[in-house]
């Protein structure tokens, strides 16, 4: 009985503390009677076009009063035109006295919400409420901040190609996507295959209007935003990869050939495809590099064509030694008929039924052949992902009943995306990776880079709207489809 009343005895003691505790998460203390000063990090603000993501502008306050009540206290916030003709209102909980603008947030209001021109200096004022959750006990006002803003004309976040010299052509319904540079605002980038002819470029898709055209040189962009405008555009002189590198904040623009391979196209023939020609995948961050990923199961010889026909005069790839079998890093030569007349040196590899990755590199005329046994499961990592960084915690895909291809439905967050196969906690486990960092989804199918130690290149999707996604991933193909529902 004693030891029962010793028990009761420091619960009751124990109780105080905890209702303390409890009413802490909610409760503002030692607040009373003191006014609500609110103060403006900035005075006069010219907003920055090329640094959107800054911070332009805090407001702060003091803690309001509840006047020894020991109740919480919430505030609201509100920034508007001079006299609040037109305003805004942030709520905040307690314990919450700032509130921070990024640079392209404060525009966007500016131009949205206040209806304020371009280039246009805006006098605002702001104030903060404070609200006393206690019976009796008047909200307090603070006296208003004044600050003048300068806005500047918002520039597309989106970038296409377009024209006879563009991979879809004329096409403004499918014009080729730029991919956007990380960090540097108004920066787009792509590097792919360009026709002989003329190229400008669109910032919507379907609309020839506004676009980007070529300016005093070839080095300089112009905006077009009217059919009377100068139609002047940048000349592709010859069919070859390029790299395209434009800002259209500092209306700069470089256009650059790069070395191009001697073949744009390479099948795949021999004894697993009955002797018929099977078109390989052009890699899509190096033009040189080319793969067949496929279930060989009836094994035998094979080589590689220039050309999808058995004239005497194409060109094979084809290995050193005859009959050789798997490997990475095999040498690769070149072979016709017509220069080794019936078939002398007409050397194939030999491989034993199975499913294979095979790549080759006409830069280095090196080719890996490699048996493929897939991964049981792929997860979503990243800031985007459900669970972000966490890779013991990374996000699993749903295995279908085919081996290779895997589907995921659910919520994206803004942020970079990329995907693991084995979640090892070092991060040296395999990957797949975007053919370029910071590529925005298509929605359509796109070719992936898969990585077999470490995420190298570090390539990741980046996903600029949040929102329900499914995402269709292929692992023999090395193919994706991330789209928005």
């Amino acid at each position: 009985m004693k030891k029962l009343y010793n028990i009761l005895f420091g619960m009751l003691l124990a109780l105080p503390f905890l209702i303390v505790s409890c009413s802490e998460d909610y409760a503002e203390t030692n607040l009373g009677d003191q006014p609500l000063v609110l103060s403006a990090s900035e005075s006069t603000l010219v907003l920055d076009i090329t640094a959107p993501q800054s911070n332009a502008v805090t407001f702060e306050w003091t803690p309001g009063s509840n006047f020894n009540t020991n109740a919480a206290i919430t505030y609201t916030f509100e920034l508007g035109l001079s006299g609040f003709t037109k305003s805004i209102q942030v709520e905040l909980r307690e314990g919450k006295n700032s509130v921070s603008y990024k640079t392209e947030e404060l525009n966007a209001i500016l131009l949205n919400e206040f209806g304020a021109g371009t280039n246009e200096e805006v006098e605002l004022e702001a104030r903060v409420t404070a609200q006393v959750h206690s019976d009796g006990i008047q909200p307090q006002v603070s006296e208003t901040v004044k600050l003048k803003v300068a806005s500047y004309k918002p520039v597309s976040s989106t970038l296409y190609l377009i024209g006879g010299a563009a991979p879809n052509g004329w096409s403004a319904d499918d014009a080729t996507k730029m991919n956007t540079v990380t960090g540097a605002a108004g920066g787009f980038v792509w590097q792919g295959k360009l026709n002989a002819g003329e190229l400008k470029f669109i910032t919507t898709l379907g609309e020839f209007l506004p676009s980007y055209n070529k300016g005093s040189d070839d080095t300089k962009l112009v905006l077009r935003e009217s059919d009377d405008d100068p139609d002047e555009k940048f000349t592709i002189p010859a069919t070859g990869v390029y790299k395209i590198s434009a800002n259209i904040i500092s209306l700069a623009i470089s256009i650059e050939a790069l070395d191009a391979p001697d073949y744009g196209e390479l099948w795949f023939v021999g004894n697993p495809t009955g002797w018929s020609f099977k078109p390989m995948a052009a890699d899509a961050s190096d033009p040189f590099i080319f793969r067949y990923n496929a279930d060989l199961s009836a094994g035998g010889e094979f080589k590689i064509a220039t050309v999808a026909d058995f004239d005497p005069g194409v060109v094979f790839l084809r290995p050193e030694i005859n009959g050789q079998g798997p490997g990475t890093d095999l040498n690769v030569v070149k072979w016709s008929e017509s220069e080794k007349p019936g078939g002398e040196n007409d050397y194939k590899w030999n491989i034993t039924g199975g499913v294979y990755k095979i790549k080759l590199d006409t830069r280095d005329m090196k080719i890996d052949i490699v048996a493929f046994t897939p991964y049981a499961m792929i997860y979503l990592v990243g800031e985007a992902a459900p669970n972000g960084w966490s890779i013991d915690n990374a996000t699993p895909m749903t295995a279908g009943s085919d081996p290779y291809k895997f589907t995921w439905t659910g919520t994206l967050k803004e942020g970079e995306m990329k995907f693991t196969c084995d979640k090892q906690s070092d991060w040296n486990g395999a990957w797949f990776l975007a053919s370029q960092n910071g590529m925005e989804p298509t929605g359509d199918q796109e070719q992936m880079i898969f990585s077999p130690s470490g995420s190298n290149p570090d390539n990741k999707w980046k996903i600029t709207t949040a929102g329900t996604y499914t995402i269709e991933l292929d692992q023999l193909q090395e193919t994706v489809i991330i789209k928005k529902q």
